[in-house]
């Protein structure tokens, strides 16, 4: 049976979050849609399996639990791509709902676009659970075609937003896990699509989110200092290839050649970093020569002022 969307959500110690989550799926259910859940337990300690149980007893979902041992929310992804079966797939935190009607929206616009190759998927908005409004700036355009570092990075729109990703797309991915980090940015993936790919943005909101005091938006930084490898290939697969460093704007190029420097630092020490940094391309001279200095004082105001 083909689906149309799988939802995964990865978990760790969220137990108590994952109840309004499921509430907010089975609304879904009478939309029309076919859709799986997967959710991905990265080595929880809580209990979950009670949880789990209920949704079992419930028989209301297409679901499926997967346990794995605890190596980060990235492993967690790598499972998802393998064992989607949604012609698109949805990355639900535990602490993110899905807003009323969202699948069948998405689904909607899906229909139209989903036989032009040229689109990866829909990008869309996030609600703020407390306001209700939207967390982030919304698009100039509705529709528009567009990617994620032109969003970010051309048009300078900041926050969270909803992206629905075509599966197919996803198969052959993969995080790197490394056994001494536990966190990488979704970025070390999700943007190589940008290269060749557009995504159908537009200001329709398909997920509710709220941050945790103890998630990973709140603590960013700070993760990031401490797994300075997935930071580093992060930026490094940008400024590697042409047709995804071009797409910042100008001054937006120096935050990849700095950023990428800056956590060479935190890897390798300043002198080994320097080394590393010579050996990419230098598609935009200016900023690749910037970028070392730059990247070297953000280095050490982290040290001097986050206490890495």
């Amino acid at each position: 049976m083909s689906l149309d969307f799988s939802i995964c959500t990865p978990v760790y110690n969220r137990a108590h979050l994952l109840p309004r989550l499921y509430q907010s799926l089975k609304l879904s259910c009478s939309e029309g849609v076919s859709f799986e859940w997967l959710i991905v337990d990265d080595g929880s300690t809580d209990d979950i399996q009670s949880f789990i149980n209920e949704v079992e007893s419930d028989g209301l979902l297409n679901y499926r639990y997967i346990r794995k041992e605890n190596q980060g929310k990235h492993s967690c992804m790598n499972v998802f791509f393998k064992e989607a079966k949604g012609e698109l797939t949805l990355i639900l935190d535990s602490d993110d709902l899905l807003a009323p009607y969202a699948l069948k929206e998405a689904n909607k616009i899906w229909e139209q676009i989903s036989k032009q190759e040229k689109f990866a998927g829909i990008i869309g908005l996030c609600l703020d659970l407390a306001t209700q409004k939207p967390s982030a700036q919304e698009f100039p355009k509705d529709p528009m075609e567009s990617t994620i570092l032109e969003n970010a990075y051309k048009y300078n729109m900041k926050g969270d937003r909803c992206d629905f990703i075509r599966s197919s797309l996803l198969k052959d991915k993969v995080f790197p896990v490394y056994s001494d980090e536990k966190f990488m940015p979704e970025a070390v993936v999700m943007t190589l699509f940008d290269a060749d790919k557009k995504y159908y943005c537009t200001n329709t909101a398909f997920k509710v989110i709220e941050y945790q005091e103890d998630g990973l938006t709140n603590s960013y930084d700070k993760l990031a200092m401490r797994n300075p490898k997935g930071m580093c290939l992060r930026f490094k697969l940008i400024l590697e290839n042409i047709n995804l460093i071009k797409l910042p704007s100008g001054k937006n190029k120096l935050k990849f050649y700095g950023n990428y420097m800056r956590y060479l630092c935190h890897r390798d020490g300043v002198v080994k970093a320097l080394v590393e940094y010579c050996k990419i391309p230098k598609f935009f001279l200016l900023n690749w020569f910037i970028g070392a200095p730059v990247g070297s004082v953000m280095y050490v105001k982290d040290k001097l002022m986050k206490g890495s």
